[in-house]
């Protein structure tokens, strides 16, 4: 007897529609949701930013940074206290640009910052740009 063989979610070349289609928004949306979730860690000890970002890459299959854009601040949190807004586009981090950085450079600079660490994000908000001092806090 041959086991009956039915589509999952009309799978197609071994992948389902739904993955294949996926945006490389969505796809870098949530790579960027697990590193924001990675710097807001809640236990003692842990450094914390307070925010959520979008990335845009110069394309599908590339990891070189296009455009990063705050799209959450977590109130209360270091980049709520130094004045990073939703909708800032993060022009640079620490002095890195971030048009044509490879985006490990930047996961580099967030994963390796401490509590008490200051990260210079150099943001581009309406048509002027400003530098937000966010300093790393401890949870």
């Amino acid at each position: 007897m041959q086991a009956e063989r039915r589509p999952y979610m009309g799978q197609t070349g071994g992948l389902p529609t739904n993955h294949r289609t996926m945006s490389k928004r969505t796809v870098l949306a949530l790579g960027a949701a697990a590193l924001v979730a990675a710097t807001t860690v809640h236990a003692a000890g842990k450094p914390v930013i307070g925010i959520g970002f979008s990335v845009e890459t110069d394309g599908f299959f590339s990891t070189t940074l296009k455009k990063v854009t705050v799209t959450t601040v977590k109130p209360g949190l270091p980049a709520d206290k130094a004045g990073v807004q939703a909708g800032d586009e993060i022009v640079a981090a620490n002095d890195i640009p971030i048009a044509g950085t490879p985006g490990g450079k930047l996961k580099d600079v967030l994963e390796n910052a401490k509590p008490g660490d200051h990260l210079k994000l150099r943001v581009h908000r309406g048509s002027a740009e400003q530098v937000c001092d966010v300093v790393v806090g401890e949870r």
